[in-house]
């Protein structure tokens, strides 16, 4: 098996950084206009699904389990690094996008 270079899987991952901030700018910015609101919040998930891809990524060798017995430590730190940026996703953004959550979907 080869060894990873890890400095291309962090330019990688700041990649994915970058474009998801380019796609929410373009897409949450320039042009909100252009789309409809159903389209625009069910399409927020693919820049939080990159940013998020690109946080792990950028963070996996800082945190990553040394042996067994800290496999359920770094599970419960992914587990909060992901709630905790879905509730920024939820919370902040999507609200943002439609300040009337219920009505942009049609509730």
């Amino acid at each position: 098996m080869s060894k990873i270079n890890y400095g291309t899987t962090k330019k990688i991952y700041w990649f994915l950084i970058i474009l998801s901030i380019i796609i929410g700018y373009v897409f949450y910015g320039a042009l909100k206009d252009q789309f409809g609101l159903p389209f625009l919040i069910f399409f927020s998930g693919v820049p939080f699904l990159l940013f998020v891809t690109g946080s792990f990524g950028l963070m996996w060798p800082k945190i990553k389990p040394e042996g067994d017995e800290v496999y359920i430590s770094h599970a419960l730190l992914i587990g909060l690094l992901f709630i905790v940026l879905f509730f920024i996703h939820v919370w902040i953004i999507l609200p943002r996008i439609c300040p009337d959550f219920g009505a942009c979907l049609g509730v």
